[in-house]
């Protein structure tokens, strides 16, 4: 193999693994972002569900013992509403931190392909 050959391999290999080392960190948080965000919006979602299946007749009879009906009823209802909203605000925030990684990771990859072309028309 000629020698520019040659060095146009070893340039080519010596970027892609530095590609590979820039990304492998941005990827699996990423990956770990999406995930951590999607599972806090299916708990927040299920622990609604739970706290309404399990608890709320129950509850909402021992406050209509001390308020009306009507009041009790809110009461239970401002707080899991309020439960909800916190963990679904969690939940985005996780998916909006996952979204910033892939976008960074996108960056380091344009970035590298940049180099490498530039490398290789040197020669």
């Amino acid at each position: 193999m000629p020698d520019s050959a040659e060095n146009v391999v070893a340039v080519v290999v010596e970027e892609a693994m530095s590609v590979r080392e820039e990304l492998g960190g941005t990827v699996t948080e990423a990956v770990e972002g999406a995930r951590g965000g999607l599972s806090a919006i299916a708990a927040g979602g299920a622990c609604g569900l739970l706290a309404a299946l399990t608890a709320h007749a129950a509850l909402q009879e021992r406050l209509a013992r001390a308020w009306s009906p009507e009041v009790a009823a809110g009461a239970l209802t401002l707080a899991y509403a309020t439960g909800a909203s916190a963990l679904f605000r969690y939940g985005r925030v996780r998916l909006r931190r996952a979204r910033e990684a892939s976008r960074e990771a996108l960056e380091v990859s344009r970035e590298a392909v940049a180099r490498t072309a530039e490398e290789l028309a040197r020669g």
